[in-house]
């Protein structure tokens, strides 16, 4: 009798603990949140500020939010051979990212959207889905 009281016990404690814990996405929606709250606005270098990092959960989208000014904020520089230029290295960073291990192995799509200081209009946007990175998702999402 005892031992079919522990293990009632551990059966009902398993099942109010497993209510507490959120699902992947939620993670990185929090992670992203708290990355924002935290480390945001961000100076990466002379030209670039990063504003936010937000999670789309119904995408299942890392969004990278930034603000160019100064050089960059040219159309000289912002210009077609220039942006495919970016456009490969983000991809590449995506790739060979260890920090973003396990968002690729979950398939998440990674987005950098890239705003004018001086207009406030998009000067460059990419998005990265787990065909651009190679690798293949270990969920599969049904719902789309």
């Amino acid at each position: 009798m005892k031992k079919t009281n522990h293990v009632l016990f551990l059966c009902a404690a398993l099942t109010m603990t497993a209510c507490d814990f959120e699902s992947f996405d939620e993670r990185c929606a929090r992670e992203a949140k708290e990355y924002t709250e935290k480390q945001c606005p961000r100076r990466m270098d002379i030209c670039t500020v990063m504003d936010s990092l937000t999670y789309d959960l119904e995408t299942h989208t890392l969004n990278y939010y930034y603000t160019v000014e100064g050089e960059l904020d040219t159309d000289s520089m912002m210009n077609e051979e220039n942006c495919g230029k970016i456009e490969e290295l983000l991809r590449k960073n995506v790739i060979n990212s260890v920090e973003l291990k396990t968002y690729k192995e979950n398939g998440i799509n990674f987005s950098y959207c890239y705003h004018s200081k001086t207009t406030g209009k998009v000067r460059f946007k990419a998005c990265f889905t787990p065909k651009d990175y190679g690798t293949t998702p270990a969920r599969t999402n049904t719902d789309e």
